[in-house]
């Protein structure tokens, strides 16, 4: 898209004189009316100093966002991640995420409201709000958000009906999980989802189903998509924005992650009727990074999408984080899709 970059850090002030945005990146997307709303992560960090790294924490107890300040010379501090510092055996974010709306007439031009939608307000958002993907059900809007805290890394769910009040629903998965995106009709009568289980010894980080009769309690849990081989989704995987229905199966965009930690984005299709059944899923990446907001930037070689629009006459607009900086977008249909997911 020509427009690319959409939206950068550039285009937002700070909740806080004090404060810097780092990051404006992975965007939940919906068309709302006339316009598309992106609902953006935005990060902050503190002005850092010399002496020390400073991060910043939610207190619960307190209400309010307070600094972390540790000496960069005190030996426990580890801070080759450029996203979480190692400290005294504990992991802090380098920023703190919430979730901000961005509005645009023609899905390319887009300017954020003047405050956020989703800020860290409860113990499991210490760390921050992250990562929204958005589903359409009988005229209201569902937002499942990754919420990350000392308690570990946990999805939450939000609601609203006109993208100005917004009812928190609370943590529907414990730790460790996210990735979590709601699909936008019941099949069989329940609410499904995909949620993707963090790694262990055990298991690969790999793409999960779950069923609900509320969109609160979640089971019937099926193992759906693993990562492969040694190629581009070998490490991880996991799911993107809702899937679209089709003659052909649900569509759907996901993530992939390689050895190299370099994330791309595939196409699948799954059954209509058991969507836990994959049929069928790109042997190559749709899109992976290659232009220099992609390559380069707080964490480079990553595209990661968890927003896309779908129009009438089958175009898709995949919109999406780069470099874990900034927002793009890039355009398909979902026949290109399809054809990919066979391929």
């Amino acid at each position: 898209m020509d427009a690319n970059p959409l939206l950068s850090p550039d285009d937002l002030e700070p909740t806080a004189p004090a404060l810097k945005v780092v990051s404006t990146f992975n965007p939940g997307a919906v068309r709302f009316g006339k316009q598309v709303l992106l609902v953006v992560r935005v990060a902050e960090a503190p002005l850092q100093t010399s002496e020390a790294v400073s991060t910043l924490v939610y207190d619960a107890g307190a209400d309010e966002v307070r600094t972390v300040n540790i000496p960069k010379d005190d030996p426990a501090l580890d801070t080759t991640d450029p996203r979480k510092y190692r400290y005294g055996g504990r992991t802090l974010l380098t920023s703190m995420s919430h979730l901000r709306v961005a509005r645009s007439k023609d899905g390319e031009h887009f300017v954020f409201d003047p405050a956020p939608a989703i800020f860290p307000a409860a113990p499991y958002e210490a760390f921050g709000c992250e990562d929204a993907r958005i589903t359409h059900i009988d005229g209201r809007y569902y937002i499942t958000y990754t919420a990350v805290s000392q308690m570990g890394v946990t999805v939450a769910l939000a609601s609203t009906e006109d993208f100005k009040t917004f009812k928190r629903h609370g943590v529907i998965f414990p730790p460790y999980n996210k990735d979590v995106c709601i699909f936008p009709q019941k099949v069989r009568g329940k609410y499904i989802c995909r949620h993707r289980p963090y790694k262990s010894e055990f298991n690969p980080a790999a793409i999960w189903t779950g069923y609900s009769p509320d969109l609160l309690s979640w089971g019937d849990h099926h193992m759906t998509l693993a990562p492969q081989g040694r190629g581009w989704m070998s490490e991880r995987v996991g799911a993107g924005a809702p899937p679209i229905r089709t003659e052909a199966g649900w569509v759907e965009i996901f993530h992939a992650c390689d050895e190299g930690r370099r994330y791309t984005l595939g196409a699948m299709l799954s059954d209509l009727d058991h969507p836990e059944k994959i049929i069928a899923r790109s042997s190559a990446p749709v899109l992976e990074p290659q232009t220099e907001y992609e390559r380069a930037g707080l964490f480079g070689d990553v595209v990661f999408s968890n927003g896309l629009i779908a129009d009438a006459d089958g175009q898709l607009t995949v919109y999406y984080g780069a470099a874990d900086s900034i927002c793009a977008a890039a355009v398909t249909t979902i026949d290109e899709m399809i054809a990919a997911a066979k391929k």
